[in-house]
């Protein structure tokens, strides 16, 4: 059966090649198109605080798990409450694995046959009762598929003559060889849900826009293209070719562990995915509901139950209870990125995908009163706004922040954090002939930070125009204005091949820049260079992709370069200083002369700190590929930290997953190039620890080539 239902689906006009991965307009919003996953706990005030943030989200759809312990209970008492304040609540009726497992047996049957027919009855008023719990998930919730079809049957056969709307089956993740079955085989029986359900999850995909790599491997992805709007238009198109008109995506979130894996920021990151998810999940036209789950929770919750705690069930499986005190709750970004999405897509229709190169997307959005455009990037990218749209169209929006803050004027960028412009209807949007992301470009999506591109015509980049509320002139940071002779402050650092010079803060003569003048390379090495960005913006995308994934190295401020011809001048590069601070080199020489600490830190602790940042910058992507002793400068916190920066990124090379082990040894022995043996083993010994990587003796040998190198390098030096 399995094999044969998914035959015929994915061989028919709705299955494979009829589901496009782009979002077909128009597509008609329900006012209640997203719903929350919730739940209470023993203390009674926490029913009052749930209902509080749900009248702050402007939710009304709200989707509850009511287990076979339920009775009696807290859960039962939240229920209650929730249908008297006039939710609409979805009850998700949920067995525990042993019930589950023992519905194959007559007294298992029977004892799941009492418990929903209790629950029509106590709950009569509930929009609609789910069955089946992750149901491709044994391992979680003990169901396989002829267990949940059993389950069905006794639900379907109980909800006769009660006026009980049904739905299920509740896949999770997006496995479409379950659903097509489980439809298939409940359409022969004559039992369809009226609602089909599955939990939308595409959080292992990185991102909402990403083709996902473990349906086929990452080869195939881009060509099968399975992103969000792809998953929900299969899914709702299984649902219709089944019989089942309506599709809802009952519970969907990112972890903040996983995205803690690769980047930083999680919790700002978390809400960017939260509002660019929902707009594409309400685009795609597959889901005539999504739910956000759960309300509150330690790892995904858009509420931070304060505690530490973790349910050996997964949340997906069955959300039970809410954890930790009401006092200790805190609303995370998430949650008024979610309240925003709900304010300006409810009830709307979706009517175009704005064309546009690069990962910037643009969806278009219209109610009876306004135009409503929802605008990003993917990370790490930016797309100029007056690249986007014509002077006048940016003028006349109303333009708002991804939590819904209005903004005094349209962005200079738009980043990875989704923006709002919304205009009356009657006025005429105008876009650019060709709105893309400037390519080539990386960029750290920093709440303290903005950016814009450069106003002078003889110039190319982008500039720091904002810090932590205060505004800067761009002008001000172009390097003739920094130019040592222009500045009497300013101190040559080195003038070899390259220029470096530090010179005052325009903002605050307290603070310090460094502003690095790359010149144009001359002959063989010229001429390759023309086929790589210039060395000033290789040195401002290193620099962001470090940040974005949590690497200490200084704020970049700017990237300068001739607009047309940028290999034939002068680049620049100008970043923060990172002042009274000296180098791993200057370390190292002391430990090697028998010092037992550095900067008042014991040389344990001190190679302990460097391994561990090391170990923490390769599981997230990062090749730095220059790391000489000399570009990891350390310094000392007045709170008696050690605070590290690492400097000269210009040759790094990033990756989406961790790295192997030979990147990881030629990172390392470069580094420890100046340390003695002595030194060395304790230094990757705290490595390979941190990085839980098995110690073997041959790893050595990486070292010992190294400074065979050099030693045959500087012999050929004095012979020349």
């Amino acid at each position: 059966m399995l094999i044969r239902a998914n035959l015929a689906f994915f061989l028919s006009r709705k299955g494979f090649p009829g589901v496009h991965h782009r979002a077909h307009a128009p597509v008609a919003l329900p006012a209640e198109l997203f719903g929350v996953c919730v739940a209470s706990s023993e203390d009674p005030a926490c029913d009052d605080y749930v209902v509080a943030r749900l009248g702050e989200l402007q939710v009304r759809c709200v989707r509850m798990d009511y287990g076979t312990g339920s009775d009696g209970t807290f859960a039962e008492r939240f229920a209650v409450r929730l249908l008297e304040a006039g939710f609409r609540v979805g009850l998700h009726l949920v067995a525990t694995k042993p019930e589950v497992e023992a519905l194959a047996r007559p007294e298992g049957a029977e004892g799941w046959r009492r418990f929903v027919r209790g629950v029509f009855a106590r709950f009569a008023g509930a929009e609609f009762f789910e069955i089946g719990s992750t149901v491709n998930r044994r391992r979680w919730s003990g169901y396989t598929v002829p267990l949940f079809l059993r389950a069905w049957d006794i639900a379907w056969e109980e909800s006769r003559g009660r006026g009980v709307t049904l739905a299920g089956p509740n896949v999770t993740d997006f496995e479409p060889f379950y659903n097509v079955p489980i439809l298939h085989a409940l359409r022969r029986s004559g039992r369809l849900p009226a609602i089909h359900t599955n939990n939308l999850f595409v959080e292992r995909a990185t991102e909402p826009e990403a083709f996902d790599p473990k349906i086929l491997g990452r080869r195939c992805a881009p060509w099968i293209k399975y992103n969000t709007v792809k998953k929900a238009r299969l899914l709702g198109a299984i649902g219709r070719w089944a019989g089942v008109p309506q599709t809802y995506s009952t519970q969907a979130s990112w972890s903040l562990r996983r995205i803690r894996r690769m980047l930083e920021n999680t919790e700002e990151q978390q809400a960017d995915y939260v509002a660019r998810y929902c707009a594409l999940a309400a685009a795609s036209g597959g889901l005539r509901r999504v739910y956000w789950g759960p309300l509150i929770g330690q790892r995904e919750g858009l509420i931070d139950d304060g505690t530490d705690y973790f349910p050996d069930v997964f949340h997906v499986t069955f959300y039970g209870r809410a954890n930790g005190r009401v006092r200790n709750y805190r609303l995370r970004p998430a949650f008024h990125a979610f309240r925003t999405v709900i304010r300006f897509l409810s009830g709307t229709t979706f009517t175009r995908q704005i064309p546009a190169r690069g990962s910037l997307a643009i969806l278009e959005f219209q109610s009876a009163a306004h135009t409503v455009h929802a605008v990003w990037c993917r990370n790490g990218d930016g797309a100029p706004a007056a690249a986007c749209y014509d002077a006048r169209t940016l003028d006349a929006a109303e333009v708002f922040d991804r939590d819904g803050t209005p903004l005094a004027s349209p962005p200079a960028l738009f980043t990875q954090r989704p923006a709002y412009l919304r205009w009356t209807r009657e006025t005429p949007v105008r876009l650019q002939p060709s709105p893309a992301t400037l390519p080539r470009v990386r960029l750290c999506a920093d709440p303290q930070a903005a950016y814009a591109p450069v106003p002078q015509p003889g110039w190319h980049g982008l500039v720091l125009t904002r810090l932590a509320g205060t505004t800067l002139a761009p002008a001000a940071l172009l390097p003739e204005q920094l130019a040592p002779m222009n500045s009497h402050a300013a101190r040559v650092l080195r003038n070899k091949r390259n220029c470096v010079w530090s010179a005052p803060a325009p903002w605050d003569s307290a603070q310090t820049l460094v502003v690095k003048q790359f010149r144009p390379a001359r002959g063989l090495r010229g001429w390759v260079q023309r086929f790589k960005p210039t060395k000033a913006l290789r040195s401002w995308n290193g620099a962001h992709e470090l940040l974005r994934r949590g690497i200490p190295t200084p704020r970049p401020l700017a990237w300068l370069e001739h607009p047309a011809r940028p290999h034939d001048h002068e680049s620049y590069y100008l970043c923060e200083s990172f002042e009274t601070a000296t180098s791993a080199r200057h370390a190292f020489y002391a430990l090697n002369q028998g010092a037992t600490e550095f900067l008042e830190t014991p040389a344990a602790d001190l190679l302990r700190h460097i391994a561990t940042l090391l170990a923490r910058m390769h599981r997230r992507g990062v090749f730095h590929r220059d790391l000489s002793a000399g570009n990891l400068l350390l310094r000392r916190t007045p709170q008696g930290d050690i605070e590290f920066a690492l400097i000269d990124t210009g040759r790094a090379r990033v990756r989406d997953a961790s790295l192997p082990l030979r990147q990881r040894l030629a990172d390392l022995m470069r580094l420890c190039h100046p340390l003695a043996w002595a030194g060395r083993e304790p230094l990757l010994r705290a490595y390979l620890d941190a990085a839980q990587i098995r110690h073997a003796p041959w790893m050595r040998l990486a070292f010992h080539y190294y400074d065979w190198k050099h030693r045959v390098k500087r012999k050929v030096r004095r012979r020349r």
